[in-house]
């Protein structure tokens, strides 16, 4: 299920053969079994995380400054970079250099990463052009400290629960996620959304 808040579309996850199909606040969420009757079940602890998630996302970074020493990560092959805290280590970077994550020491589970690629243009007919055509583009819903615009989606899960930027200039598709134990989302989600606001990507003149 996806919820949108300020923009930012949330999507709650939960275990194998459930699904949300209506939810009323501080009521009842209806879910499905396959193969079995609806039933009700009441999810205080949703709540509260639901509204802990309108309260962030109300919230401008320019009103939240963060403290703290600062580093910043630049791609060596597609020229992106954005912040991450010095006291985060980080993680060997794959051999194509497309990117690098950076853990917290003092809980492991929580990571950052940020990576790109070229976007792979398919060979069209006038067949798929039609129905490519008939595919809305996908909405930008957020944009960063140096003006671009993407699409920022808020994963939550049973145990994991994630931020994901995805920008797009010229050919190439720059990524950005970051991720924590869900019961934790809540204390990193300050920092989560700062990072990704300070995310900054190559003009595209400068583009590999």
């Amino acid at each position: 299920m996806a919820r949108r808040y300020d923009g930012i579309i949330v999507t709650f996850i939960y275990k194998a053969g459930l699904s949300i199909q209506r939810m009323r606040t501080n009521q009842t969420v209806n879910l499905y079994r396959s193969g079995t009757n609806p039933r009700s079940v009441r999810l205080p602890a949703l709540a509260s995380l639901l509204a802990s998630l309108v309260l962030l996302t109300s919230c401008r970074s320019s009103e939240m400054p963060l403290a703290g020493t600062w580093k910043t990560y630049h791609n060596p092959r597609y020229n992106f970079e954005f912040p991450y805290p010095s006291s985060w280590t980080a993680e060997p970077p794959p051999d194509n250099q497309d990117g690098q994550a950076f853990r917290d020491p003092k809980n492991p589970q929580a990571e950052i990463r940020g990576w790109a690629g070229h976007q792979i243009k398919p060979i069209t007919t006038k067949q798929s052009q039609q129905q490519a055509a008939s595919v809305p583009p996908s909405k930008s819903n957020f944009t960063t400290a140096q003006g671009l615009s993407g699409a920022l989606n808020v994963n939550i899960g049973p145990e994991i629960s994630s931020m994901t930027l995805s920008l797009q200039q010229g050919d190439i598709r720059y990524h950005w996620q970051a991720r924590s134990p869900s019961q934790q989302f809540d204390d990193y989600y300050r920092l989560f959304y700062y990072i990704a606001q300070q995310y900054r990507v190559p003009p595209p003149s400068q583009q590999p």
